[in-house]
C-alpha cells in the first residue's frame, strides 16, 4: 500500500514526508524506530522550510503543521485499510508521545508550545475523518444519502459488491469506515487515546434512533443505512465495551450545569433516552435492549450477527463486573 502525501503539505520537504510515511508502513521497524524516524524527519522538514513561509498560522513554526497533517492522515489511512495494523499503530503513537520536547525546543503550533507528548494535530486529523462513510469513484464522490444511489447504498449495507464503480466504491467506503471505528475503539480500550466522545456519539447517532418508531426518527435517518450503523455501534461495544460500561463522563448540559454551550452536546439523546448527556448504567441497558430487538427482528445477516455479538459482549462485560464486585465484597 502506497500513501501519497496529503493535500495540506507545503512544497518544502516532500521527500521527508514520503520517507516518514514509508517508516509507518514498514512492519520491520519497531514502534520506537518509527517514532525516531518521524520526529527526525519532522526536524528536516522544519529546517527545509523558509522562515518566511506563510502556509501555517503566523506564529507557527514554518513547515510543521503540514508535516503533521500528512503523518496523521497516513496513520488514519493505514488503519482504514488494514485492521492487522491496529496493534502496531497503537504502539507507535505512545512511542511518538514519549519524544516530548526533545529536538523541537522553541517550536510552536496553533499558538502553543510544541510537544510530541500532546500528539499535536492528531485529534483534529481524526475528527476530519469521522463524518461517516465517504464512497468515491476515481473521478467523483458519491452522495449515498441520495436514495437513487441504490448500488452504492446496497454495498454500504453489506451486500457483496458488483462490478459497477458505485458498488465497488460503497464496499470500499464501508470497509474503511468500519475499520476506522474499530481502530479508535481499540485505542480507547488500550488506554492510548481517550475516545469517550466518539463512543457516545456513535451510540447516539447510529443506534439510539432505532429506539424510536420510524415516524419519530430524526430527518437524517431518512437516508441512513441501518445495517452499517448498527454494525458500527456493535464494533464499539465489542472492542471498547468495558470502557463504555465503566465510563461516567458527561458530554452535555444535562448532568453538568457548568457545561459550555459552545462545546455542543455529544452525549445528548438520539432516541428515547431521557437521562444525562453521557454514559450511564441505564443508558447502557437501553443500548442492550436495542441490540436485542434488532437481533430478534431479523434483516440482513451481517446486521443481525453484529447485534447478537454486541449483546454477547455486553453480557460478558456485565458478568465480569459482577464477579469483580463479589470478589471485592468478599475481601472486605
Amino acid at each position: 500500500m502506497k500513501i501519497s502525501p496529503g493535500v495540506h503539505f507545503t512544497k518544502y520537504g516532500q521527500s521527508f514526508v514520503e520517507e516518514a510515511i514509508a517508516a509507518l508502513e514498514n512492519p520491520a521497524l519497531s514502534p520506537e524506530e518509527v517514532a525516531n524516524s518521524i520526529t527526525s524527519l519532522c526536524c528536516k522538514v522544519v529546517k527545509a522550510t523558509p522562515p518566511d513561509d506563510q502556509s501555517g498560522r503566523e506564529d507557527d513554526t514554518p513547515g510543521l503543521e503540514g508535516f503533521l497533517w500528512d503523518i496523521w492522515n497516513a496513520v488514519v489511512t493505514i488503519a482504514e485499510e488494514d485492521t492487522s495494523s491496529h496493534d502496531r499503530l497503537a504502539a507507535i503513537l505512545p512511542a511518538i508521545e514519549a519524544k516530548g520536547k526533545s529536538g523541537c525546543e522553541g517550536w510552536r503550533i496553533w499558538g502553543n508550545e510544541f510537544d510530541w507528548a500532546n500528539l499535536p494535530v492528531y485529534r483534529p486529523a481524526v475528527r476530519e475523518c469521522m463524518n461517516g462513510p465517504s464512497p468515491a469513484t476515481e473521478d467523483q464522490w458519491i452522495d449515498y444519502r441520495d436514495s437513487s444511489q441504490t448500488e452504492c447504498r446496497a454495498a454500504l449495507a453489506g451486500d457483496p459488491p458488483t462490478d459497477s464503480p458505485a458498488s465497488r466504491a460503497g464496499a470500499d467506503a464501508r470497509r474503511r469506515w468500519l475499520n476506522l471505528n474499530a481502530f479508535l475503539a481499540h485505542l480507547w480500550a488500550l488506554g492510548v487515546m481517550d475516545c469517550t466522545m466518539y463512543g457516545i456519539s456513535t451510540m447516539r447517532m447510529e443506534l439510539e434512533p432505532y429506539s424510536l418508531p420510524p415516524e419519530r426518527r430524526p430527518p437524517s435517518e431518512a437516508y441512513g443505512i441501518q445495517e452499517i450503523e448498527v454494525e458500527c455501534a456493535a464494533i464499539w461495544i465489542c472492542i471498547a465495551g468495558k470502557r463504555m460500561f465503566e465510563c461516567r463522563e458527561i458530554l452535555g448540559p444535562k448532568g453538568n450545569p457548568d457545561w459550555n454551550p459552545h462545546w455542543g452536546a455529544a452525549g445528548s439523546s438520539g432516541g428515547t433516552w431521557e437521562g444525562v448527556d453521557g454514559y450511564h448504567p441505564e443508558r447502557w441497558a437501553l443500548w442492550k435492549s436495542i441490540f436485542e430487538k434488532i437481533a430478534s427482528q431479523g434483516g440482513r445477516q451481517n446486521m443481525v450477527d453484529a447485534a447478537k455479538a454486541a449483546v454477547v459482549a455486553m453480557e460478558q462485560v456485565e458478568g465480569e463486573a459482577t464477579h469483580k464486585s463479589e470478589e471485592d465484597q468478599a475481601v472486605q
